[in-house]
């Protein structure tokens, strides 16, 4: 086995091998890369998050199909009734199964909890997708509130539907301003601040229940951001 001139010399400079293998930059190297940093969640965009004109096709970037934007209004209203006409169809169907529920749940609490049966109140959605109690005359004992609360969240029927109406009127908030109009706007947060369907299903004896909603996002939903136009020409 031969050994040549340079190995033995390193073998006797430990002090130099030391600093080579100490090295800053190796130092850096042998760091463990940085976890990507996830952005945070967003529970409002996860419920609903605005599409530009649903009624169109889509590419793989979620963009409106290149061929459509050249289409006239009078070429799109077709797409747009028959999204408007299956929207709306959705809502209807989930607010009448909310009310035939929640009207089931009531007639059966006079026999289980009859102290209940002459108190008025509702329900919403909290913005943890849950059933949450309204009580706007105060009439609820802390007991009470939690035991509807925790009956209410037992009917996975009566949850399901909730969601998907609060999602269809968001969806018919943001797309049809001919009933609905332009100035509100609604997402999963503000949702149980402006929605009480205890409210919807006690002022409709005939069933009118969207002109209800309406009313109560006319008057408790935020309005929509509205931007500025410049005043001064930006491009001259």
């Amino acid at each position: 086995m031969k050994i040549s001139a340079a190995t033995m010399s390193l073998a006797f400079q430990p002090d130099l091998i030391k600093k080579a293998t100490s090295s800053p930059a190796l130092a850096e190297l042998s760091k463990p890369l940085p976890t990507p940093v996830k952005p945070p969640r967003d529970p409002n965009e996860e419920f609903y998050r605005f599409e530009e004109s649903p009624w169109l096709p889509k590419n793989d970037k979620g963009e409106i199909d290149e061929i459509y934007k050249f289409l006239s209004a009078e070429d799109i209203k077709p797409m747009r009734d028959k999204f408007l006409e299956i929207e709306l169809k959705k809502f209807e169907s989930s607010i009448c199964s909310m009310f035939d529920d929640f009207h089931n749940f009531k007639q059966q609490l006079a026999y289980l909890n009859p102290g209940l049966a002459g108190k008025h109140y509702g329900f919403t959605l909290s913005f943890d997708e849950t059933i949450k109690i309204t009580d706007p005359d105060g009439v609820l004992t802390p007991a009470e509130h939690t035991y509807l609360t925790e009956e209410l969240n037992k009917r996975k029927p009566l949850k399901d539907a909730l969601i998907t109406n609060a999602k269809s009127i968001m969806t018919l908030l943001d797309h049809y301003s001919e009933k609905f109009g332009t100035e509100h706007t609604l997402n999963l947060e503000k949702f149980s601040k402006v929605i009480d369907y205890g409210q919807v299903f006690s002022r409709n004896t005939i069933g009118n229940f969207m002109d209800t909603i309406i009313y109560q996002i006319e008057r408790y939903a935020p309005k929509r951001e509205v931007k500025e136009e410049p005043l001064v020409d930006v491009h001259a």
